[in-house]
């Protein structure tokens, strides 16, 4: 991955004056992607972090663990202790959305890891975000995080619009659909892009 980031700094840094001086104030890009959990199962993750604070949600998370030794569970585990999942403290719309993964999964409605593997970012986030509860946000966590693609550009993410709006010293914050259409410039690279804007103070 290194020699890939190391590829994709110097692609951005030719794009702009602004891109340039960015990467050479932050330096290396370090992003961390780690495929500990199958990428279903990272969507399940990121369920649990959706509109709460980090510290609470990780604490919901945690107890979820502990239902099952402190080890992630497989879909059926999850779903025979259905009944146990409230009592994480997760909310009635996180449990059923967590349930259909698991469902989705058995009955192969969303792609295996291996399916993953040959499908597009766009296929992927269309037959995840069927799933009541998953955004496009959350799959492109999981293609960032879980998967390392990177050509990734979560243009609903709110740090990431301010401050390529920071960067480019616009007067007004840009839109979803704008920063979309602003950065295909960035392509092939722009999940780099994005972990340079996050890095921004």
């Amino acid at each position: 991955m290194v020699a890939l980031y190391e590829e994709a700094e110097k692609f951005l840094g030719k794009q702009s004056e602004q891109w340039s001086i960015l990467i050479q104030r932050i330096g290396p890009c370090c992003l961390k992607v780690s495929n500990e959990l199958l990428p279903h199962q990272s969507i399940i993750k990121s369920v649990f972090f959706q509109q709460l604070h980090p510290t609470a949600a990780a604490a919901i998370y945690q107890r979820f663990l502990d239902l099952f030794n402190n080890v992630f569970p497989t879909e059926q585990d999850i779903i025979k202790n259905k009944n146990l999942l409230s009592s994480t403290g997760l909310s009635k719309q996180k449990k059923e959305t967590i349930l259909s993964i698991a469902y989705g999964y058995l009955n192969k409605s969303i792609p295996s890891e291996r399916k993953i593997k040959l499908l597009n970012d766009h296929e992927i986030i269309k037959q995840y975000t069927q799933i009541k509860g998953v955004g496009v946000w959350t799959v492109q966590m999981m293609l960032i995080f879980n998967q390392g693609r990177l050509d990734v550009m979560p243009s609903s993410d709110l740090a990431i619009r301010k401050k390529y709006s920071l960067l480019m010293q616009k007067e007004c914050q840009i839109t979803p659909a704008q920063l979309i259409k602003e950065t295909e410039y960035l392509s092939p690279y722009r999940t780099i892009a994005a972990w340079y804007l996050w890095q921004m103070k």
